[in-house]
């Protein structure tokens, strides 16, 4: 999602694509410049050149780029047109649990985005298929073993320590993976019942799908 987002900014603004957690380090072709020695990041702020810059304090022995701190993004923020920040991460697993700490989020973010996979829809809740499946089940007001249902969902989206813990700006949830036509079905389900049941806490709604490139 981040990457789509740089790509479609890319020819005509100077965009900062970076973390406050970690990501792995993308494919070439996804950004124009690469840095991860803090020293050298000045060089990078006197860029003038339009493109996708990746910034961050290292590569671990997994590949991953280490995040900036609050510290880091707030001197960055005057020298990008716009800056897009990983601020979670669930371990390749569709759904998640949150630890006290999480999601890492940059105090003058303006618009947060919250991504939910439809198609985590029918798994079973077990650590296996969630990440720290407990919390999640405290969240969502399920069992484990029991399978993931729109209710489980809805809860996750709304709850103040769910998907937008911590958000700042504007809050814009997006359900993606909605390709083949029932989980367009249940895409719209979920997206009724969220904003039935929501108070003004969101300010958009969009599903679809990044792979498919339709988005309604």
């Amino acid at each position: 999602m981040m990457f789509k987002l740089a790509e479609e900014l890319r020819d005509s603004y100077k965009v900062l694509v970076t973390t406050s957690t970690k990501i792995y380090t993308p494919l070439k072709e996804k950004y124009d410049f690469i840095c991860t020695d803090e020293s050298m990041f000045s060089t990078y702020i006197s860029m003038k050149e339009k493109g996708v810059y990746i910034l961050g304090l290292g590569v671990n022995e997994e590949n991953k780029i280490l995040g900036l701190s609050e510290k880091h993004l707030a001197s960055l923020e005057p020298h990008f047109d716009y800056m897009l920040i990983e601020a979670d991460g669930a371990k390749a697993k569709a759904l998640k649990g949150w630890n006290e700490f999480e999601p890492v989020i940059y105090s003058k973010t303006t618009k947060t985005v919250g991504i939910i996979d439809i198609q985590s829809w029918g798994i079973p809740i077990c650590e296996d298929k969630v990440l720290r499946s407990d919390i999640f089940c405290e969240i969502a007001g399920a069992q484990q073993g029991e399978t993931v249902e729109i209710k489980h969902l809805c809860k996750v989206i709304l709850h103040p320590e769910g998907l937008f813990k911590g958000a700042q700006g504007e809050k814009i949830l997006f359900i993606n993976k909605a390709e083949e036509p029932k989980e367009v079905i249940l895409a719209k389900l979920l997206a009724r019942q969220v904003t039935f049941m929501d108070n003004v806490f969101l300010n958009r709604l969009i599903l679809g799908s990044i792979k498919t490139n339709i988005y309604i």
